[in-house]
């Protein structure tokens, strides 16, 4: 590597006159990042292609700015089964190392089992990077080579196949001195229980990023106090990502009845993403003894068919600073997702923040508990924004409560249709109203409504039928004095 920066022509000083020599350094990181984030086939363009060389061979301005912020921009040199060129000279260097034993389906044997046993023996206070995956034969072998101290690790990332159920090593990158984790990110995958790894877990307390993917044979009666506890030696964790599969039918989680009161709960102060998909009963459990006041981007699905218990779910969520401006609900075939925006992200269109989500076979219990989870949030929410797949619209007319479900937003100011069943909406706003003053019992602060148009139809005259549909609830607002616009988006 040294003697690839002795090139020629690289290294030559630009003109003191040319724009970019001015660009702060600071300014450049974030150029450099941007294109690292934008680089398509990423793992394998920079990682093991090494695109970023195109940018430290410009000058030796831009190298330093790159060699300033290894970690940031990712640098570093990858080992993995596949002999690169070099491999003697990469692992005599001083470059960060990346190792790289991914689907791995076959024991590691030979050549590739030897640059893993040099880069994590020799080398171990370089290793800035392990992804590692496979069967009980290949991390018996890890587990051999992986019993010192890593001091410059940042991230792991290792999944169990095939049912293998670990037993970690206490010196697992920790040496026999049983030192502390410098990791920043961790990502745990496979079926394995939450009492074989919560050792582990509980000496990462570096932790920014904590990514588990579990099926529920992890999960027992105490599984969410083992989490808590883990959780609790994070103070510095700003992503959490759990996942569960769901196998089977789901053991009762204990989960107190009351809530806890605050020396009792977790504060993750610095937590602003959580990312959830698993059975509501494990989530609400979870949270009974959580509370993350700075989340912003919050992804919820609840994978079970049951009502989702709301009890802990409805304060953990309370207790949430951030404010929401508008809701985004779709009923998409099975899917029912329930959204929260901040007002930015309902100007830009930018990706949703908050999502509470029902898969297959919901009942109107487990659609109704969802605004009874966010009813704190709902009162100040001021656009409703609802799309309706057309080829369920007459279960949905029908199946889901309406009136009981619009009362949760006694705020909203402005209702947006999308999905092209307008004729369904101005039979639900109407569905049981008994006269003018009933009509303000759903969405009495109702100002405007704009229709989405059916992409299948654009016949001027479908527009005019779609309009009058909504004369009945036009009327009927108007006579209770709370007159309602009703228009096609542009």
């Amino acid at each position: 590597m040294d003697g690839q920066q002795q090139g020629t022509g690289y290294d030559t000083e630009r003109s003191q006159n040319l724009t970019i020599n001015h660009i702060p350094d600071e300014v450049l990181l974030e150029i450099f990042d941007f294109y690292r984030q934008g680089t398509d086939n990423y793992d394998q363009k920079w990682s093991r292609e090494y695109v970023w060389f195109d940018l430290a061979h410009v000058c030796r301005k831009w190298r330093a700015v790159m060699f300033a912020s290894v970690s940031r921009l990712d640098l570093g040199i990858t080992v993995g089964p596949e002999k690169p060129g070099h491999i003697k000279t990469i692992l005599l260097g001083l470059w960060p190392i990346l190792i790289d034993y991914r689907c791995m389906y076959e024991e590691i044997t030979g050549s590739s089992f030897w640059r893993l046993r040099v880069a994590l023996t020799h080398h171990h206070d370089r290793v800035r990077k392990i992804a590692f995956d496979g069967s009980r034969v290949n991390f018996d072998k890890f587990f051999e080579v992986t019993n010192c101290v890593f001091p410059s690790l940042e991230i792991l990332a290792i999944s169990f196949r095939d049912g293998y159920e670990p037993k970690i090593p206490d010196t697992f990158l920790r040496g026999p001195d049983l030192l502390d984790l410098h990791l920043r990110r961790l990502s745990l995958r496979g079926g394995v229980s939450l009492t074989s790894i919560s050792g582990f877990l509980l000496s990462a307390t570096a932790l920014t990023h904590l990514f588990l993917l579990l099926d529920d044979t992890a999960f027992s009666p105490s599984s969410e106090t083992t989490l808590l506890t883990c959780l609790q030696g994070m103070p510095c964790l700003r992503r959490f990502h759990l996942i569960t599969t769901l196998l089977g039918p789901l053991s009762p989680l204990d989960s107190p009845s009351q809530p806890l009161t605050t020396k009792d709960i977790v504060l993750l102060s610095k937590l602003t993403c959580f990312v959830y998909s698993g059975p509501s009963v494990l989530l609400d459990a979870l949270v009974a003894g959580l509370s993350a006041p700075s989340l912003r981007d919050v992804s919820i699905h609840f994978a079970d068919a049951t009502s989702p218990p709301t009890v802990h779910l409805s304060r953990f969520i309370s207790e949430i600073e951030e404010h929401y401006y508008a809701i985004h609900m779709a009923f998409q075939g099975f899917l029912f997702l329930f959204s929260l925006l901040i007002q930015l992200d309902y100007i830009s269109r930018c990706h949703l923040h908050f999502t509470l989500g029902l898969g297959v076979r919901y009942s109107q219990e487990a659609i109704m508990s969802i605004p009874a989870a966010l009813s704190t949030r709902l009162v100040t929410v001021e656009e409703l924004r609802v799309i309706l797949d057309r080829t369920d619209v007459n279960v949905l007319e029908n199946f889901i409560p309406w009136r009981r479900f619009f009362q949760q937003f006694p705020n909203v100011k402005a209702l947006r249709t999308e999905g092209g069943n307008n004729d369904c909406i101005a039979r639900i706003l109407l569905q049981d109203n008994q006269g003018p003053d009933d009509v303000l019992a759903i969405l009495p602060a109702l100002e405007e409504i704009e229709l989405g148009e059916d992409p299948l139809l654009t016949d001027e005259s479908q527009r005019g039928l779609e309009l009058a549909a909504f004369e009945p609830y036009i009327s009927a607002r108007q006579q209770a004095g709370r007159p309602v616009e009703v228009f096609f988006g542009s």
